[in-house]
């Protein structure tokens, strides 16, 4: 058990900060979506947030689009969406 878990921390510690960035905002911003919205309006709203996020950096030219950064801004929808209907 002990090895799983320093295992698991040492997993987590090696997430790029980015990543993280993108899955804290994504957070915040899911957070009104799962508390007054619909399941599917929560997704619908994320997806529209983690890729529209993408094309603005691309388009701004902040970044280059980057698929798992969509997917960590997305991320938290799914997890609070689980923990909402549990």
């Amino acid at each position: 058990m002990k090895d799983s878990i320093k295992k698991l921390l040492t997993l987590m510690a090696s997430v790029p900060n980015d990543k993280l960035l993108h899955f804290f905002y994504g957070t915040i911003a899911a957070i009104p979506f799962v508390i007054w919205g619909t399941t599917m309006e929560a997704i619908g709203a994320m997806v529209a947030i983690s890729i529209g996020k993408e094309i603005l950096d691309s388009t701004f030219k902040f970044s280059t689009p980057n698929a798992l950064d969509a997917l960590f801004t997305f991320a938290p929808v799914v997890i609070l969406l689980a923990v909402k209907l549990l």
